[in-house]
């Protein structure tokens, strides 16, 4: 990845909130709803006891959610970040499931999911295309592989990675391109779905997000494909 994310493990939420407080929500707020929207795609794996992978998982701010969203879902995250790993240790001590990228750890399981949110607008576009064959390579013959990236269609959001500490060596995928991407990859059932409309001050507008899955210029999209039979 392009930027040393070390140096942010402290201040890491408090700049995640600084960020998105335009939205008037919280980094917890996009943490939770993004397991909510996990659960819907994914209802059979609800009460499932599947394997997961947070790839890109920080501080752990995903893991709670987890917890609460898939009971009996085994979490597995790993980070480049030594320290973000140490922190998410720290916070969650009786998880020993936070690894560095480096380690056998993570490497030596197979995932009925691999979630990888905000992580791949900080790796070289060069290193995309053979990073994601690997996780492929990881996934349960039924698994699926779901990225939740920023939408540079979406001049809020621009705004917001613009002005966001880790995020200003951050380079924007535009949804055209990542499906591309997606299909260049041993998928099926790919699907690009945008998502992340409504501010807080919107927010009864929310129930309406899933009818606006195909408009263009929500804040985020989600690019998701299940792994292709032999």
């Amino acid at each position: 990845m392009t930027r040393n994310f070390d140096q942010f493990t402290q201040d890491y939420n408090r700049l995640l909130d600084e960020a998105v407080e335009l939205t008037g929500f919280d980094a917890d707020h996009f943490a939770q709803s993004k397991i909510q929207k996990l659960r819907r795609l994914f209802p059979d794996q609800v009460d499932a006891p599947m394997d997961f992978l947070d790839f890109g998982c920080g501080p752990g701010n995903l893991f709670p959610f987890f917890q609460a969203g898939f009971p009996r879902g085994r979490y597995t995250g790993t980070d480049l970040s030594a320290e973000m790993v140490r922190r998410a240790q720290s916070r969650f001590p009786g998880n020993h499931r936070f690894h560095e990228m480096g380690s056998d750890e993570w490497k030596n399981r197979s995932y009925d999911l691999i979630f990888a949110a905000g992580v791949f607008h900080h790796i070289p576009r060069e290193e995309h295309e053979s990073l994601l064959k690997d996780l492929c390579g990881r996934l349960k013959p039924t698994g699926s592989l779901v990225l939740w990236e920023h939408n540079p269609l979406n001049p809020f959001t621009r705004k917001i990675v613009r002005d966001c500490a880790f995020d200003r060596d951050a380079v924007l995928i535009p949804p055209r391109q990542m499906k591309r991407l997606f299909q260049s990859l041993p998928l099926q059932d790919i699907r690009i779905i945008f998502t992340t409309f409504f501010p807080k001050a919107l927010r009864f507008l929310l129930p309406l997000e899933s009818w606006l899955s195909d408009f263009p210029v929500g804040g985020q999209y989600i690019a998701l494909g299940r792994k292709r039979a032999p």
